[in-house]
Parts: structure tokens; C-alpha cells; sequence
């Protein structure tokens, strides 16, 4: 459980210390007081971040560096310290550096809630892939890595597809990166399917959201790769497609372009239940995922959730409310609610 809060030069805070937190920390200031930069200040000590901005713009105007520190109820410190000027990111444990791997390993895990997430099934696929891939990093140390390396892998891959189509490179010179392309996709995946397995098999439980019966609810991950045997169909799908890959310059499969639906009595979910069951549905995942966090690391992870509330009718609060009476959570909102336990930053 964390305690203490310590800012400097971060965002619009010149030094900012908050004391004595509980459980439930209820963030209550108005829109323009930047009370989001408490709760970014918090998730990005757990290699996540509620604002998705570049680090440098995480630092105050007109200063070099901030400093972000929290201490828990074992009196242990983690800090991010991060300069401007070397653009360098340094880890500290108790005032002592130490690397980012170890840091990460030892600090607290973070679940980001937000209006975003809420419609999540509605928008893009790359908000489902997100929610995946945040979930896998969480549990995952090296997951993070992972997804880096594929994303420059990718890159290459593209283009050299590219020089080939403009006669600058050779069509056998892209059998290297399909290599690595297809070891990196393949290690990826069989961290996404330990999610996705846990997913199919608990997303039964929210047919209780449903006004009326259902006869069955599941899970779909829309991807081309066969899981039983990842790297032969990667292998395959590439030497299939490697014309039209290099008539367009990009990859277009894989794990960039996957996507998941919920599927209720054969219809996809947006097209068959209210936006209430919708939301109930999404509430839902999220507590699998910090269920599945949990489990994975054996620890708790703190809950952040920004500004969702404004965004949830009476029930939907109460159903969120009530699942996250065991974790420590730190609310945003505008509006001074007449909950008790909650203290006001």
C-alpha cells in the first residue's frame, strides 16, 4: 500500500508532497487544477501511464528534470528520477539506483480506468489490442521488451519491402527479417495466449449482466496465426503473401493488425446488448485483468481511475465500487461524492 507522494517539477506541480493515503483516495479539484497528473505521476512508477504524452512533457515548463517518489506502508521508497537535458531515465530504490528491470520487478503494478476504456468495444481495435498488451506488460517483465523489439522489427520489415518494390534491394533480402519477424511474432503470441485462454474461459460470468437469458457468451480473438503450431503459419501467411506485402510496403498481418469481439448468442456484443450490458461487460474485463496481474505477480495491483465516474450511471458506480474493495485505488473526479472512506486530495 502506498503512503506518501512526492512531486517535483512534474507537469504543472513545482513540489508537491501528499501524506497519509488510504485505500481509497478520492481526487476531487476541478478540471482545470491537472488532478489527471496526479494519477499520471503514480502509474508511470509502474511502467504505465494514464496520458499516453512523450516523457519530456511530463517535465514542468521551464525546468530540466523531475522527480517522482512514493513511499509504502514497508517504508520502502521507489523513485523515477528523469533529466531533459540527457533525455536519461534513472531508478531509484531506497535513495539507491538500481536497474530499471530490478525496479520494475520489486514497485507496484497499476489498472488504468478511464472514459476511453468504457468504449472500448465501440472504437478502434487498437484500444482492444492496448488493453491486451497493458494487461501482458503488467504481468509480464519482459513482455514490454517484446513488444519494442517487434515494432522496430516491423519497421524493417516494411521497409525493405519498400526497397524492393523501388528495385533498390533484392526479393531474398527480406528472408532476414521475415526470420526475426516471425521468432519475435511467435514469442509475443504465446504470452498474448495465456490472457486470451483466461479470457474465454471467464467471460461466462457476465451473463448475470444480462436483462434477459443468453444461451451462450464468448470470447473471440480475430487473428490469421493457427495456435497450434504459431510459427509454420506465420512462416506460411508471409511466403503466401509476400507480393502483395511488397505492392503495398507493409505487413499486413499479425500481431498489429489482431483484434478480439465478444460474441453473444452468435452477435457480436455492440450489436446485441444495451450500452448498459456494453459497460457491464467492460467492467468486467477489467477486473480480469487485475485478476490476472495478480495472479501472475502474486501482488495486488493499485487501481487508477481517472475521471470515469462522471461517465457511469448510479449502478454502474456501485458495480465498480464493490469490486474494488480489496485494492488500494485512487479516484478523479469533479464533483465531491457522499461516499465514506474516501479522502480528498
Amino acid at each position: 500500500m502506498i503512503t506518501d507522494l512526492k512531486l517535483v517539477n512534474f507537469r504543472n506541480f513545482s513540489d508537491k508532497k501528499i501524506w497519509n493515503l488510504k485505500m481509497e483516495n478520492f481526487i476531487i479539484w476541478e478540471n482545470w487544477k491537472w488532478k489527471t497528473n496526479i494519477l499520471e505521476a503514480l502509474s508511470i512508477l509502474w511502467n504505465n501511464s494514464v496520458t499516453k504524452l512523450n516523457i519530456e512533457d511530463l517535465v514542468k515548463k521551464w525546468e530540466d528534470y523531475f522527480f517522482v517518489e512514493i513511499l509504502n506502508k514497508r517504508w520502502s521508497k521507489y523513485a523515477i528520477h528523469y533529466s531533459k537535458k540527457d533525455k536519461k531515465k534513472s531508478y531509484l530504490v531506497n535513495n539507491k539506483k538500481v536497474a530499471k528491470k530490478k525496479f520494475i520487478e520489486n514497485s507496484h503494478l497499476s489498472v488504468i480506468f478511464s472514459p476511453m476504456v468504457m468504449n472500448m468495444m465501440y472504437l478502434s481495435p487498437s484500444l482492444r489490442r492496448d488493453f491486451i498488451d497493458e494487461t501482458l506488460k503488467s504481468s509480464y517483465i519482459e513482455y514490454d521488451e517484446l513488444i519494442k523489439s517487434y515494432k522496430k522489427i516491423l519497421k524493417s520489415r516494411n521497409s525493405t519491402l519498400k526497397a524492393i518494390k523501388e528495385n533498390r534491394a533484392k526479393k531474398e533480402d527480406i528472408k532476414f527479417w521475415d526470420k526475426k519477424f516471425i521468432e519475435i511474432s511467435s514469442e509475443i503470441y504465446k504470452k498474448r495466449i495465456k490472457f486470451i485462454n483466461f479470457l474465454e474461459e471467464s467471460i461466462i460470468n457476465t451473463k448475470e449482466y444480462f436483462s434477459w437469458k443468453i444461451e451462450k457468451i464468448d470470447f473471440i480473438y480475430k487473428t490469421k496465426v493457427d495456435f497450434d503450431d504459431i510459427g509454420k503459419s506465420i512462416t506460411n501467411y508471409l511466403e503466401k503473401n509476400i507480393d502483395r506485402d511488397i505492392i503495398l510496403w507493409k505487413t499486413a498481418i499479425w500481431p498489429h493488425v489482431d483484434d478480439f469481439d465478444i460474441i453473444v448468442d452468435d452477435i457480436s456484443v455492440v450489436h446485441f446488448a444495451s450500452r448498459w450490458e456494453v459497460k457491464s461487460i467492460i467492467i468486467y474485463l477489467k477486473l480480469l485483468e487485475w485478476i490476472f496481474i495478480e495472479k501472475k505477480k502474486w501482488k495486488k495491483p493499485i487501481l487508477i481511475i481517472d475521471d470515469l465516474l462522471s461517465e457511469l450511471d448510479e449502478n454502474h458506480k456501485d458495480m465498480l465500487l464493490k469490486k474494488i474493495g480489496y485494492y488500494q485505488v485512487f479516484i478523479s473526479n469533479i464533483y465531491e461524492e457522499e461516499w465514506t472512506n474516501y479522502i480528498k486530495i
